[in-house]
């Protein structure tokens, strides 16, 4: 199973995944979104450090990022949802 942590910080956001989904099409579709969030942070700012089964990905806050993690979640859910128990998203909120 992939776990994966997806906070939303006051001062910026980070996505932890750790493992490897059970499918080879979970995994595959996890892949894809890490990698592309990562693409995004390497072209603007913030940390990434990848290794086969996990990622951790932290970015500050700023124009866009908003819009990349809304995204980025929202994709890693639908991956939850079509396979439950090959992937597992927890969303943080700090307030």
């Amino acid at each position: 199973m992939t776990s994966i942590k997806a906070r939303y910080g006051r001062d910026g956001y980070s996505v932890v995944s750790i493992g490897h989904a059970g499918t080879t099409e979970a995994c595959t579709a996890v892949s894809a979104i890490i990698q592309a969030l990562a693409g995004w942070v390497h072209n603007h700012e913030g940390g990434i450090s990848l290794d086969k089964g996990e990622a951790l990905i932290a970015f500050p806050r700023s124009e866009g990022a908003d819009a990349v993690m809304d995204m980025t979640v929202i994709g890693l859910l639908q991956i939850e949802k079509a396979a439950p128990g090959a992937v597992k998203v927890e969303v943080i909120y700090d307030s």
